[in-house]
């Protein structure tokens, strides 16, 4: 097994990280693995296979809005009441978010070194606390 970790510094919700995780395959041709694990440590993004559509991309952040506003209070927001710095973040919607999604996605390689995807799927990084935009921000790739 070996473990890549890079710096991703999404500037957008849905990020396609596929070619990314090409890359780093191509880049490790010569072991002979057979999945790729693709992983992020936050609690406040995620990795998922989708269709890089645009207006799926909007549905789905409607979809995110309707079910964890990011106009509204949490609980987690209430920075006094919590043993926090005073200056940490009011995402409660950003982990709300996250809880539907999932922080990984298994992908076999084949022959080649090639990603057995379909023929629409691709690989997103979700940033579900996005603005100000995250800077310190990892993914994480486990070539098995």
């Amino acid at each position: 097994m070996k473990i890549i970790n890079l710096k991703i510094k999404p500037k957008e919700e849905f990020t396609d990280i596929t070619e990314i995780v090409k890359t780093v395959i191509a880049d490790n041709l010569q072991s002979n693995y057979s999945l790729c694990l693709i992983y992020t440590k936050h609690t406040t993004a995620c990795v998922r296979i989708l269709e890089n559509e645009t207006l799926l991309k909007q549905d789905m952040h409607d979809f995110f809005e309707r079910i964890a506003s990011s106009n509204c209070l949490y609980r987690h927001d209430d920075i006094e009441k919590r043993d926090v710095p005073p200056t940490e973040r009011r995402n409660g919607f950003s982990h709300l978010r996250a809880m539907f999604l999932n922080n990984q996605e298994v992908i076999p390689i084949v022959e080649n070194g090639k990603l057995d995807l379909g023929k629409w799927q691709r690989i997103f990084y979700i940033e579900c606390d996005p603005k100000p935009w995250r800077t310190d921000r990892t993914l994480n790739i486990a070539l098995l």
